[in-house]
């Protein structure tokens, strides 16, 4: 009986240790329209109170197909930060596809194996919008414990996206991106000026 007892909870802890392996079960993608992507990631560790990653972020990069998913050069793929975080959004996959219908996500895609089909798997990080276009890409976070854990690196098919051209990225933003605003707000204060100027001359 004390032996059954042992065998029973060393298989537990099994279990718990096998499931404990991926903490980070789906991906999501949201084109800002702007030619840059907001890229999310579905974890199970509970609510949080701020984005973090225990693998050093999300790294994007080309999946070779002639390697095995842990062969892949994952270190020399674009690292992304976790920079926010939603808590109770989305979990099972019809109320991840509801995200998707309701415009909240463009897409979204399961980690093969990882994937628990749970609606208390509804909690999100999120990246600073970067640069990346319809296609199938690479996605690895890392081995380490606990809350984006991810057993090996994961090849992932994004659509939906309009504003970047497909197969492009993964990269930063482009410059122009970020300071059109205050370009237009300079040309205007010119040429505000500049009438300004022609007016006082007359």
């Amino acid at each position: 009986m004390k032996k059954t007892a042992i065998a029973l909870l060393a298989g537990l802890g099994l279990l718990i240790s096998n499931a404990a392996n991926a903490h980070l079960v789906a991906f999501g993608w949201k084109d800002q329209g702007n030619g840059t992507v907001v890229f999310y990631g579905q974890h199970w560790h509970g609510n949080q109170s701020s984005a973090y990653s225990d693998n050093g972020g999300v790294r994007i990069g080309v999946w070779d197909s002639n390697l095995s998913a842990a062969a892949q050069a994952t270190n020399t793929w674009q690292l992304f930060q976790w920079t926010g975080f939603i808590n109770d959004m989305g979990g099972t996959a019809a109320q991840n596809d509801a995200l998707v219908t309701n415009g909240i996500l463009d897409g979204w895609a399961p980690d093969t194996g990882n994937f628990g089909n749970t609606s208390s798997d509804n909690d999100w990080f999120y990246t600073i919008p970067f640069v990346i276009g319809n296609g199938t890409w690479g996605l690895f976070t890392g081995t380490n414990c606990c809350v984006d854990t991810m057993t090996v690196p994961g090849e992932f098919t994004l659509t939906g996206i309009s504003s970047v051209p497909d197969g492009t990225g993964p990269g930063t933003a482009p410059p122009s991106t970020a300071s059109a605003p205050g370009t237009f707000a300079l040309l205007g204060l010119g040429l505000a000026g500049l009438l300004a100027r022609r007016k006082f001359t007359k």
